[in-house]
Formats: C-alpha cells, structure tokens, sequence
C-alpha cells in the first residue's frame, strides 16, 4: 500500500505518483520489447515492423456481410448488445471445440491471445515459480511475466525445435517449472515449427514432472503452400493448454482469440476473468461467429480456412519477395531461416562485418525504414547482435516491400554500417 502522507498544498504529478500508486502501479518496467523506440520516423517511411495482417488479406467483405446480417435483425442485435457469460457464446465456442476437438466446456473466448496468456500467468503463477520459454522467444511475454516475479529458464532452440536434451538434463537434475511457453507453429521470431516427435515428447515429460505446456499458436493456418504442420499438442494430455487467436487471420482489431483448457483449469480461469472484465464483446463474437459459420449458418467468404488460405499464399510470395532481395542485394548475401509460413522472416546476415545496431540506425533516420534486432529475442546476455534481424513481411503490397527492402538494403551496405 502506498505510505506517503500527500501535502494538499503541494499536489504534483510526481508527489500523487509517489503517495497514490501502489508498488505494482509504481513499480519500474522492467519487461522486455524490441529496444528503444526511433524517435519520429521521417516522412514516408516504410518499416518492416509489422507484426499484423496486410490490408488486401482482410476479410472486408465478409465482415461487412456478417455485421449487416447482424444488425440487421433487431432481435438478434438487441441480444448481442446485453451482457453474456464469462465463457463467451455458445455457437462460436461450439465451432471451436469441433475443431479442436474437445467438448465446448474446454472452450473459453478471450481478448485475444495476449489476454489469454495473461489469465493462464494469472491462474498458474505465484512468485518464485520457475517457467520455461524457448531462446530465442516472443518478448513481449515478458510484459505480464513481470508482475508476476518468476524465475525464467531459458531453452535454446536447435534445427529440429526445441532442446528436450538439454531440458530433460534440467529436469533430472531437479529444475521444476510451473509451465512451458512455446510457439509451436512458425515461431516468432525463428518460423520454426515444432516436429511431431518432438510435440509427443514434450508432452510425455511434462506428464512426468509435472509442468504445463502453454502452446501460443498465433499463426496456426498460415502455413506456406506446399508445408505440412503436425497437430497441436495434444488435448489428451490435462497439462496442455492452447492458446489461438483470430488477430492473425480476421483482423487484431476484433480482440477476439480462445483457450483450449484441461478440464481442471476450465473453473479457475473462467472466474478470473469473470472477475477482470466479464467476457469479450458479444457483438464481435456474434459477428465473428457469422464469418467462420458458427451455429447453423453458411460461412462467408470462404469462412476462417479459406481466408487463410488466401492470405498464406499472399504472405509466401512476399516472403520470397523480400529473400532474394535482400540475397541479391547485401554482400555476403542472407540466409532465411524456416521459410515455413507466418507473418515474419528471420533473416541471418552472413557478412560479420555489417555492424546491425549501425544499420538499423541508418535505416531510421537516413533512409525511412526499420526492423527488429535479432538480439532483443534472445534471453542470454551477449556483446554479440546476433547477426540476426526480423522482418515483418504480411503488412506491406508487394511494391511498398520492395520499397521497404531496398531502403533496408542501403542502410546494410552503407560505409557507416561497416564495423
């Protein structure tokens, strides 16, 4: 609780802040992201940041179809405008639970798959506990990690996925983590996806030790044309849980994703999040629900699987796009890494002389372009950047990527850039 006595006569924002706040509201940010922010970009900059669907990818005509569908029917609308359960609407849950073949009392709608992340840290987590994530990792995790005070194990990621090796030597020697965070399919940042065997074995040690596997697939459906995904971690197993979003594929801007739940935790994160914000917005579900063919109704636009199947094939070519303009384009060329699907490459530039930090600079301020450094995924302290950059490919037309990759070209092999 906050213990400083305010002086009504000398009311600041920094003496509210100190007399107010409570030691979370106060406390530092110490979570991770993707280093500092560029000051303000310069006019008609194209950066190769985005981590979000490309607009000629969006549904638009479904979207307008299933929302005039909706309110256009008062009854139905003034349903949609009244307060629903914790759990989220029943049709849209039974659409999902078919597909991930689980009974729908497994299925809870959420905020998106950031907000439901948070409530499984929430219902899991005390202080103190240790959690495993993949190294390198998504980590903007972090940002809710943090309130929570956990020990963070980190697991390097080898060509066939995950280490087991190296986490079973942990195991054995005593290490005993709450949950496993992973990104199965078209990892972020790597575009690894996770072997079948590998899946299986993960399961089997988390069902010997003890530890729940958080499966965070964002991308599931976006697979490349011609790359074959293995199933999800298995539902079968009570210490699995997956986390799946529509932000990927419909739109971010909808907040609208889902746990799958092991029946044992179904009670608990259902009455946190009754306790936080009640349930997502019965108006989005009921829209969204029309789009993919909830209830009995005919999907629009091809519903969920035939608008990723269009946006898959747009985000394939661009990432080819993007590869051999950077390999033609940058002494010493790149090497692309997973080119498997999802919305990012992981591009590795092979000239050790290119100082990145450097580039990425340049590319700010001289020539209107950025992207992320390999270095802010990985856990591991390290002088080294890595040599690594991720570039968001599903945001941009094909022309403003070109653009985009050649503005990033000039800033690799400007003289300033050279170590």
């Amino acid at each position: 609780m906050s213990t400083t006595a305010l002086d009504p006569a000398r009311l600041t924002p920094e003496s509210l802040s100190a007399g107010l706040l409570s030691r979370l509201g106060a406390r530092e940010d110490l979570s991770r992201g993707f280093g500092r922010s560029a000051a303000a970009p310069l006019p008609g900059a194209v950066p190769l940041l985005g981590g979000a669907p490309s607009a000629d990818a969006l549904p638009l005509e479904a979207l307008h179809r299933a929302a005039a569908d909706l309110t256009g029917d008062p009854t139905a609308l003034v349903a949609a405008l009244q307060y629903s359960t914790p759990a989220g609407i029943a049709p849209l849950r039974e659409w999902i639970a078919r597909r991930e073949g689980v009974d729908v009392s497994r299925v809870l709608l959420t905020n998106g798959a950031f907000h439901g992340l948070s409530l499984l840290f929430d219902a899991l987590l005390d202080p103190g506990d240790r959690i495993v994530v993949e190294d390198p990792t998504y980590p903007l995790i972090f940002r809710d990690l943090q309130h929570h005070r956990v020990e963070v194990l980190p697991l390097p990621l080898t060509g066939e996925g995950l280490d087991l090796d190296a986490l079973e030597d942990r195991l054995e020697a005593g290490a005993r983590p709450t949950l496993l965070y992973t990104v199965p399919d078209f990892h972020n940042p790597t575009g690894a996806v996770t072997p079948a065997h590998q899946r299986e074995r993960l399961v089997a040690l988390a069902e010997h030790y003890g530890f729940v596997i958080v499966s965070d697939n964002a991308y599931a459906g976006l697979a490349f044309p011609g790359v074959n995904v293995p199933e999800d971690y298995s539902t079968d197993s009570d210490l699995v849980v997956r986390v799946r979003t529509f932000s990927k594929i419909l739109g971010p801007g909808l907040r609208l994703g889902y746990l799958v739940l092991p029946d044992w935790l179904v009670g608990p994160v259902t009455r946190l999040r009754a306790n936080q914000d009640q349930h997502s917005s019965v108006l989005v579900q009921e829209i969204v629900g029309r789009v993919v063919g909830a209830g009995d109704r005919e999907p629009l636009g091809g519903g969920f699987d035939g608008i990723a199947d269009r946006a898959r094939g747009l985000y394939a070519r661009r990432a080819d796009l993007l590869t051999d303009l950077l390999e033609a384009g940058v002494p010493g060329g790149v090497s692309v890494e997973h080119r498997t699907g999802g919305i990012f490459l992981w591009a590795r530039v092979l000239d050790a002389g290119i100082d990145l930090a450097a580039a990425q600079r340049l590319a700010r301020e001289r020539f209107g372009t950025d992207a992320v450094l390999g270095r802010y995924f990985f856990l591991a302290e390290s002088d080294d950047d890595r040599g690594r950059l991720r570039l968001g490919i599903s945001h941009l037309g094909e022309a403003a990527l070109t653009d985009a990759g050649e503005r990033l070209v000039a800033a690799l092999t400007a003289p300033e850039a050279r170590r």
